[in-house]
């Protein structure tokens, strides 16, 4: 009876070991700023979920880039603390809490072993890194993003929500202009709409440009802009107020066989137009952005300037295969994180450049300014 007794505590032994053994042998690796995180028995193993998730324990993932946790017990909420943000994440929630501004999941939180699993990539792009899975290697690979690279971060600072390229040929919005502070001269904000290629080649922007040279017109105004390429036109010398209200549309029009316009209209009256650089619209994605370019390199911290309060509401677009508007929201967002571009990689695409200076409000309203 002893001899069978001490035979099953060695099976039970040899299965538990197996299991955890297989758990770290198979389960997916998470790579930080090129660097693997080390799981263990401790710590938790990630494991990929029956949905297909790779569901990475969070304290573990977390404290790799220095983030703060801490548990609440009643609420089976995490609270996440890095820099400025604070993000709350509710066990079996499908949601999560960005600074109180309430952010969708794609997948719930869960509790396992005592440790709370999710897939990282809600909680660390709010965090600004980007996530990556790269199936061949059975890895989440993930990179802070700075100004240097993400696709025209040293350019300046920007909250830009782009389109997967599937044929689109228009995009309009009802536009909440925002208040501004000029601290340096040449730094000047944008809110703007685009519409752009894969390469880069003809992509045209068209929208509103603040107005900080004292010796114009229209001097602590907004105006309206369109530009590709070399060209840049002005906007009937439109000039708009602070906090104003307008419905803004950029679009292609198809004027011969030969011939696409590109049109940009305010409050329904057309103000700029010009032929077209491109016209396989088959192949362009669009953009909103709202944004603050800046008179010298923007190094992730040097930037004084503020635009507070820009809104885009019923932003809406337009594919090639159809003549009606349908919502920006219904459509994937591009995310492409490129390694071979540069030392470090690129990052295009959506993106929130950085966390530290965009401010997005309960009400959808997005500010740019230094937290303090």
């Amino acid at each position: 009876m002893k001899k069978r007794i001490l035979l099953s505590v060695v099976i039970l032994s040899m299965a538990l070991s197996n299991f955890v053994w297989a758990d770290a042998m198979y389960a997916p690796r998470f790579q930080v700023n090129g660097k693997d995180i080390v799981f263990s028995s401790e710590t938790g193993f990630p494991y990929i979920s029956q949905e297909g998730r790779a569901m990475m324990p969070l304290r573990a993932c977390l404290d790799a880039i220095g983030c703060q946790v801490s548990w609440n017990q009643e609420e089976k909420t995490a609270i996440l603390s890095k820099g400025y943000n604070t993000i709350k994440v509710t066990v079996n929630q499908k949601y999560i809490y960005v600074n109180d501004k309430q952010i969708k999941a794609d997948c719930s939180a869960i509790l396992k072993n005592g440790r709370i699993y999710l897939p990282l990539r809600v909680v660390m792009e709010s965090l600004g890194y980007t996530v990556d899975w790269q199936g061949s290697m059975g890895t989440v690979v993930s990179n802070e993003l700075t100004p240097w690279n993400i696709n025209g971060g040293t350019t300046g600072i920007f909250s830009r929500q782009q389109l997967n390229f599937e044929g689109f040929d228009g995009i309009e919005a009802d536009v909440t202009l925002p208040y501004v502070n000029i601290a340096e001269k040449g730094d000047c904000p944008y809110v703007y709409f685009g519409l752009d290629w894969n390469n880069d080649q003809g992509n045209v922007e068209g929208g509103f440009q603040f107005i900080e040279d004292a010796a114009h017109p229209g001097y602590n105004k907004w105006t309206v802009f369109m530009r590709q390429g070399g060209s840049w036109l002005s906007g009937s010398n439109s000039y708009l107020e602070q906090g104003s209200k307008h419905h803004l549309k950029l679009y292609a029009q198809n004027i011969s066989k030969d011939r696409t316009d590109m049109v940009v209209e305010l409050d329904g009256n057309e103000v700029a137009r010009k032929p077209s650089d491109r016209t396989d619209f088959d192949k362009a994605s669009a953009k909103a952005v709202v944004s603050m370019a800046m008179s010298k390199v923007f190094d992730g911290g040097n930037c004084f300037s503020q635009s507070k309060g820009a809104k885009l509401e019923n932003v809406r677009v337009s594919q090639v295969t159809t003549d009606s508007y349908l919502d920006f929201n219904d459509f994937g967002l591009y995310h492409k994180w490129n390694p071979e571009a540069g030392k470090q990689g690129m990052w295009f695409g959506t993106a929130e450049c950085i966390p530290d200076y965009i401010h997005i409000d309960k009400d959808g309203s997005i500010s740019i300014y230094k937290s303090n």
